[in-house]
């Protein structure tokens, strides 16, 4: 049998485990894809796509937050990083897209933070978010 103050030593040390990896930040590292026909969407040199996670409220809130999520343009991955880089708050929200080519958005607002089909919800089982762009032209 484990000594009094052995005992206690090693209850301690487990919950300042439990505690400290449970709690965490509570943020996700969501990542996804963004396709056009089925193939990596990839730019045109000095063009540049935005990624944003727009948080869908419940009930009549208005928007005020948002998301960014860092885009890779060598193969057309995205992965939300959020403003404290810690990731996105589990819930629902809209994807919004832009492709920027000499400052000008060439989906014309149609993937914007309020018109995007692209609607997920995000959360612990949620592993990879494929955006498929030609099929909502």
């Amino acid at each position: 049998m484990l000594k009094r103050p052995i005992w206690f030593l090693l209850t301690s040390l487990a919950l300042v485990l439990l505690i400290s990896g449970c709690g965490g930040s509570g943020k996700l590292q969501t990542r996804g894809r963004l396709l056009k026909n089925g193939a990596p969407y990839l730019l045109p040199e000095g063009d540049i796509v935005r990624v944003m996670f727009v948080p869908i409220p419940e009930g009549k809130e208005k928007v005020t937050d948002f998301h960014m999520a860092d885009f890779n343009p060598e193969d057309g991955t995205f992965q939300a990083a959020g403003k404290d880089l810690k990731g996105v708050p589990p819930g629902k929200y809209r994807i919004a897209i832009e492709h920027l080519h000499r400052r000008a958005d060439i989906f014309k607002g149609a993937f914007d933070a309020e018109r995007s089909p692209f609607v997920h919800d995000v959360n612990r089982s949620t592993e990879e978010i494929v955006i498929e762009l030609a099929k909502t032209k």
